[in-house]
């Protein structure tokens, strides 16, 4: 079962929810798109307060330099995200997926992490 992860914008918990639920679920997690941090990312973070072995780390699809809406980022950054470059991690396990910012946060000048939802 996939679990996406969302909340109104940036702090307002999303990272905290999903370790809890990858913890207790001893579930995979993904971050698609990381926004700035890239020092810590938030998949960093998540691994370093869930403490199962079963728990697997995937890599984001996008990483981004600057801590922006990630269609502001990837255009400093000069980066297309379209919708179908992102393919679900492959595995047996719950998947715990964290959004970047809230539903209507927009990915490029098209879509928004709510149409990405159901992509993935």
């Amino acid at each position: 079962m996939r679990y996406f992860i969302t909340g109104i914008g940036t702090d307002v918990g999303k990272t905290l929810v999903a370790a809890v639920l990858t913890e207790s679920l001893q579930a995979d997690y993904w971050k698609p798109i990381q926004s700035g941090s890239l020092e810590f990312t938030d998949t960093m973070q998540v691994q370093s307060w869930v403490s199962n072995s079963k728990s697997q780390f995937h890599p984001e699809r996008f990483q981004l330099t600057h801590a922006m809406s990630p269609h502001a980022a990837a255009e400093l950054d000069g980066v297309d995200i379209l919708l179908n470059d992102f393919k679900v991690p492959e595995t047996n396990n719950n998947l715990i997926i964290e959004g970047a910012g809230g539903l209507m946060v927009p990915i490029n000048y098209n879509d928004l992490i709510i149409d990405l939802i159901p992509q993935i």
